[in-house]
């Protein structure tokens, strides 16, 4: 499935007093975050920008990367952006970018969904490709659960045993149940 716009980072915090964040690539991809290119961030904010340019990139060590947008003058509108996600458009992505895709989240289908508290939730039918994360189709009871493939929820993936170990709120799964 060929995506218009894909969802590859995320600001953590800010940075100084000038509007920089502290960003994070999302799903298990590389940071793909460049100078120059255009992002717009989701969810938009009411105040703030929506779509903004890449004003500069520095790698601080680990999985953290500072960040500088055009439009993003302050530490207040910074603020209010914290949180947000950055969507790039398909033309800006890497070639590459399907597979890296596949790699973190559709090799799952077919594996086991098996939440630390409730034990075996049953099979994962689907991996769903969404803007913003990756939806796990687990057949739950004769129903399909869908569950976001999301870093909060997942604990671990074992390929060795085909086994998704999840940390999922119940009230999501009860939610699930009663559509």
């Amino acid at each position: 499935m060929t995506r218009r716009w894909a969802d590859v980072a995320e600001l953590i915090a800010t940075q100084g007093l000038k509007g920089r964040f502290v960003a994070r690539s999302v799903r298990g991809l590389p940071f793909l975050l460049e100078e120059g290119m255009e992002v717009d961030f989701v969810p938009p904010t009411l105040n703030g920008p929506r779509h903004v340019r890449i004003v500069s990139v520095q790698h601080t060590g680990a999985d953290d990367y500072l960040v500088a947008f055009s439009q993003v003058e302050d530490r207040d509108m910074a603020e209010s952006l914290v949180g947000s996600h950055c969507l790039l458009s398909r033309d800006q992505l890497p070639e590459d970018f399907d597979d890296l895709l596949r790699a973190d989240a559709t090799h799952v289908s077919g594996y086991t969904a098996v939440d630390e508290e409730l034990g075996m939730l049953g099979p994962i039918v689907d991996v769903r490709e969404m803007p913003m994360q990756d939806l796990l189709v687990v057949e739950r009871e004769g129903e399909e659960v869908l569950i976001p493939f999301v870093d909060e929820f997942v604990v671990d993936v074992d390929e060795d045993e085909g086994i998704v170990r999840l940390r999922v709120p119940q009230s999501l799964l009860s939610l699930n149940s009663s559509l």
